[in-house]
């Protein structure tokens, strides 16, 4: 009788190779990742020195090819066939290398004809180069008539041959050829999504870089980065000292990125769970896309979790999803016990794990309470500036006259209405200035700056008073009655009023319509 052996069908591979992601661009992230890896090896072993090493993705859009080079350890010539035919089959540790299931490397396939490895190890005198024919195994795959086991169809698929190399030499090299994705070769949306995703520093452009280093130097921590470049153009995160958004396809900054906080939570006995920092500007609300570092990130090992959703699920309450647009900034996972699923975009399921999003989800309600308090603070003062400005209004309209009795009355009205805002805008101010001023918000050191740029005075002691003459009486001073209409009689001043009264119904907009009377007078007073 037959024995019953487990068998794993050619399906499998296609599972592992088209069927893992969503986004393509993903395959850069797996080459880089089993690339830093590496050179951590090279400097382990003193191969290389940190700094030394280079990480390179060139991309030729017109050949159609694509080549991930790093000059770490390679693979000796012995090791090649059983460490890159065999899947999931990885030596690497989990959580503690940035790859362990052996899976990663296959991503290329999907994506185009032929796909090399080509790799040399220091001391051999030889070079190898498996090629997969990608070609080859989509048509196996999708052949239903046979029903190969995976093992089989690797074998097919699979070609390995030795050429000779200087024996100093050490590297390894992923070679895509024919690639069939557009997007795969497009140099600014790679550029734009390694920028963000690959473990690289951040840009020394970034003026708030010196205190989040300062920051991991008191708290004795460290991030991986490498040196990584895309074709010949080292990269580097992208954050910014501005908030933008589009403007007719170029950008137009919107708000300053005014400072940066920091979370930090550890266990019972003291370790490191997880780090972050985030950015601090005057919350106007939602990032607009155009600025591509948008929303907290999630990090481990430096390489990001998810994508610029992923931080969403921290905040409890639906509604409050938004503010994650509001930052840009990270959360680096420490705990070794937090380890990426197979896909990347979360967590291994973990006890840890479970901790950790109870953890994090606290730091997130103080997340949620900035953007309120800044909300209020903004309202506030705003309200104030506003009765302030139509003080100034109606004190300027005193000098220099009414066009009618109803505009009087309709900025009185406007102004007694804003009053009653006022009182309540003011009290609201005063409390979330003495919150800010006795707690340890990072707001507190901003406050100045979230004030409407387009006053100096709107934190005043003082009640705004409505304007009166010095009898307290409200006669009504209109625009002709000033000295230049002195040479018109009643009659003639009395329908120039009526005039400017209805320029001022039919035209809104208060700038256009006093431009278009100050001509007016121009050319009658000549």
């Amino acid at each position: 009788m037959p024995e019953n052996n487990p068998q794993i069908g050619k399906d499998v591979i296609e599972s592992l190779t088209l069927g893992m992601y969503e986004d393509c661009r993903f395959i850069y992230r797996e080459y880089i990742q089993n690339a830093a890896d590496q050179v951590d090896k090279a400097i382990d072993c003193a191969l290389l020195e940190k700094g030394e090493e280079e990480i390179h993705v060139v991309i030729d859009s017109y050949e159609r090819t694509i080549r991930i080079e790093d000059n770490a350890t390679g693979i000796a010539k012995d090791n090649v066939v059983p460490i890159l035919r065999n899947i999931a089959h990885s030596t690497k540790k989990r959580g503690v290398d940035k790859g362990f299931r052996g899976i990663g490397r296959l991503g290329g396939l999907g994506y185009c004809s032929k796909l090399k490895f080509v790799t040399s190890f220091s001391g051999e005198p030889v070079k190898s180069i498996m090629t997969w024919d990608a070609e080859l195994l989509k048509f196996i795959i999708n052949d239903r008539d046979n029903n190969e086991e995976a093992v089989d169809v690797l074998r097919k698929v699979t070609n390995t041959v030795t050429e000779p190399e200087d024996k100093d030499a050490h590297y390894f090299h992923v070679i895509m050829e024919d690639v069939t994705s557009d997007d795969l070769l497009d140099v600014n949306s790679v550029h734009d999504y390694l920028s963000i995703v690959a473990p690289v520093d951040i840009s020394s452009n970034f003026m708030f870089r010196h205190e989040i280093n300062k920051f991991m130097k008191e708290n004795g921590l460290a991030v991986d980065t490498y040196n990584i470049y895309i074709n010949g153009d080292q990269i580097y995160k992208p954050y910014t000292n501005y908030i933008y958004e589009d403007n007719h396809g170029g950008k137009k900054k919107v708000d300053d990125i005014l400072g940066v906080d920091f979370l930090l939570s550890k266990d019972e006995k003291g370790n490191i769970i997880y780090w972050g920092w985030y950015s601090l500007s005057r919350l106007n609300g939602q990032m607009k896309p155009k600025n591509i570092a948008r929303g907290i990130r999630l990090r481990k090992e430096n390489i990001q979790i998810g994508d610029e959703e992923i931080c969403k699920k921290f905040f409890s309450k639906t509604e409050d999803q938004r503010f994650s647009f509001y930052y840009f900034g990270e959360i680096h996972a420490i705990s070794r016990g937090l380890i990426p699923n197979s896909r990347r975009d979360y967590f291994g399921e973990s006890r840890e794990c479970i901790d950790f999003e109870k953890r994090i989800k606290l730091d997130f309600l103080k997340l949620k309470e900035i953007c309120y308090d800044a909300q209020k603070f903004r309202s506030s003062a705003n309200t104030l500036a506003k009765a302030q400005e139509l003080k100034n209004k109606i004190e300027t309209k005193n000098k220099t006259g009414h066009t009618s009795l109803k505009e009087k009355e309709d900025l009185q009205r406007q102004f007694e209405e804003h009053q009653k805002k006022e009182e309540q805008a003011r009290k609201q101010l005063a409390n979330v200035q003495k919150k800010l001023e006795t707690s340890e918000s990072p707001l507190r050191g901003i406050l100045d700056k979230l004030k409407p740029e387009e006053t100096t005075s709107i934190l005043v002691s003082e009640p705004v008073v409505s304007p009166r003459n010095n009898q307290g009486q409200s006669k009504t001073k209109y625009r002709t009655d000033k000295p230049i209409y002195s040479q018109y009689s009643k009659q003639e001043k009395k329908l120039i009023g009526k005039i400017y009264a209805a320029i001022t119904n039919a035209i809104p907009d208060e700038r256009q319509r006093e431009a278009l009377i100050r001509k007016i007078e121009e050319d009658i007073t000549r």
